[in-house]
């Protein structure tokens, strides 16, 4: 299953588990399942290797040029965005020199 499948199933498991009572079996069964969906999901907190020196050049720059870390400050985790969204926003901050 990919990431996109499981998340879908994760989805409807919860619809269900939403319309069974409270502790019964079907519901705690559903709450397992889910759990166990879950756990096959990649772990978003441990960022690529490529994408790790993206966030630390983006760091770096934003230190250097004395920017507030916005993302630190607001609690924004960068390994949760893509490649190509990392590189062009690394790319606004080296055409912005002179900010």
């Amino acid at each position: 299953m990919t990431e996109k499948e499981i998340k879908q199933e994760v989805r409807k498991l919860k619809k269900l588990k939403l319309a069974c009572r409270a502790g019964t079996p079907e519901r705690i069964d559903l709450g397992r399942k889910i759990k166990a969906l879950k756990k096959q999901l990649p772990d978003i907190s441990i960022p690529e290797p490529e994408k790790e020196k993206l966030i630390s050049e983006i760091l770096r720059i934003e230190k250097e040029r004395n920017i507030k870390p916005t993302f630190e400050v607001l609690g924004i985790n960068l390994s949760i965005y893509t490649i190509e969204q990392l590189k062009k926003h690394l790319q606004n901050l080296n055409t912005k020199k002179g900010v």
